[in-house]
């Protein structure tokens, strides 16, 4: 599945950020790109294979989040533009269908927790007291633990009457650690409140089916196709059929879009001629994670593309984090001064291809700064002011009580499947090479 992700230049470390566009992706595109171009909506012969496409998509991102026995309707998927936007369309289309329930004030409740991505977290802010969008809402933010993991009591015990929502990631992209979105959806449905989790971080990296379990899954997710080698500007959102019409609720307008008005695409639910090459794009994406390959441990067995990758990007992982520890730990082996991990230490709670590492008396803006055209990673830390000196960082550190001095050090490694032995040994020494430069070792 080779995608060439790191250049002969460059090793590249930031696959949470975007993946390559894998080779059989881009393949599944073409005929969309050039033979088969007619309008899925049309009626003649040139809609045809398209409509097929995107229909043999939908049923494709399903069988990533539900059992091939329990595979729906497959209009219960919306395909979007971005994660973005799917995120946007979950949380106006549940604050529309719950007005009912608002308190004597107006207000509706969401539950969230201090971790979210800012597609979720600003959309919330818009519908506050404070903010323009109505219906109006108040939020809670359930705090994380030090390993970056909310709570499941914790959540159950922050909706009141009139919540509409609890809306948790997945796994969260910094330091990848797993929210227990399985369970807290299961108590959701019990207490018939609609729950929605982006899982933009974890396709490709755990297994998802269930998720979307007609009796006990989430009513709404989030799937975004650059994170799992699809293109940019291709996402999806799971819709759990007729949970628009349960509990009181009303179904907002009448079925209709409630953000991009047009002709009535996608169920009516997103206006807009469908994308048709992206479309198959991310469903031949999803396909392959489902894709029988040889165990790399027991090699007469067969398992999914997706446990395939988590293994071997697991051993990534783990031989980068030694191969740093190493390098800068060689007179204090037993107790690392210099580094820590951030997120969760059970490999079973956190991503297999994601290290957040903060490195002691390191700022990683400069430290990016020196190995950017070598090392392509991210940070978890921006300097703002080089005269007062003022450091930030991220508030996903901060959410998790991750002491500022490796806070401000802090960078975020993520692997792929592509990503080799050399890759991570070449990525580590220059890594290491940079911070002795800032420690003056």
């Amino acid at each position: 599945m080779s995608s060439k992700g790191t250049s002969d230049k460059c090793v590249y470390l930031d696959y949470n950020g975007t993946t390559p566009v894998y080779p059989p992706v881009v393949d599944a595109m073409l005929p969309y790109l050039t033979q088969h171009f007619g309008n899925p909506s049309s009626s003649h012969y040139f809609g045809r294979e398209p409509k097929q496409a995107v229909n043999k998509s939908r049923q494709s991102l399903l069988r990533l989040i539900q059992n091939n026995s329990d595979i729906t309707d497959p209009h219960s998927i919306i395909f979007t533009g971005c994660g973005t936007e799917s995120n946007n369309l979950a949380i106006r289309l549940s604050l529309l269908l719950c007005q009912h329930i608002a308190d004597g004030n107006g207000l509706l409740h969401v539950v969230s927790t201090n971790i979210e991505h800012p597609a979720i977290t600003q959309c919330l802010s818009s519908y506050s007291v404070q903010g323009g969008l109505a219906p109006r809402i108040s939020v809670t933010y359930v705090p994380v633990n030090e390993e970056g993991i909310v709570s499941v009591d914790h959540v159950v015990n922050a909706i009141q009457p009139n919540t509409a929502l609890v809306t948790i990631m997945t796994a969260n992209n910094e330091v990848g650690s797993i929210q227990p979105v399985f369970e807290i959806a299961k108590l959701c449905r019990e207490k018939e409140i609609l729950f929605h989790t982006d899982a933009a971080q974890a396709v490709g990296k755990m297994d998802l089916r269930g998720l979307a379990d007609p009796t006990t899954g989430a009513d709404l997710i989030t799937l975004v196709g650059h994170k799992f080698g699809a293109p940019k500007g291709i996402a999806a959102l799971y819709v759990r059929p007729n949970c628009f019409n349960e509990s009181g609720r009303a179904n907002p307008d009448d079925g209709g879009s409630v953000l991009l008005m047009g002709g009535g695409q996608e169920g009516g639910r997103r206006g807009g001629t469908e994308n048709v090459p992206y479309i198959a794009g991310i469903g031949r994406a999803a396909e392959m994670l489902l894709e029988k390959r040889q165990s790399p441990l027991h090699h007469n067995d067969n398992i999914d593309g997706w446990e395939y990758n988590a293994l071997h990007m697991e051993a990534m992982r783990k031989r980068l984090l030694i191969n740093l520890v190493q390098g800068l730990e060689k007179e204090n082996s037993a107790k690392s001064t210099f580094v820590r991990t951030n997120g969760p230490s059970d490999p079973k709670q956190r991503l297999p291809n994601t290290l957040s590492v903060g490195l002691k008396g390191i700022r990683s803006g400069e430290l990016l700064a020196g190995i950017g055209m070598i090392v392509a990673c991210s940070a978890g830390s921006a300097c703002h002011s080089s005269s007062s000196q003022a450091i930030s960082y991220s508030s996903i550190l901060k959410a998790m009580n991750v002491p500022p001095e490796y806070a401000i050090g802090t960078l975020r490694l993520s692997v792929g499947p592509d990503t080799t032995e050399k890759d991570v040994d070449f990525a580590a020494e220059i890594i290491v090479n940079e911070a002795k430069k800032q420690l003056g070792l």
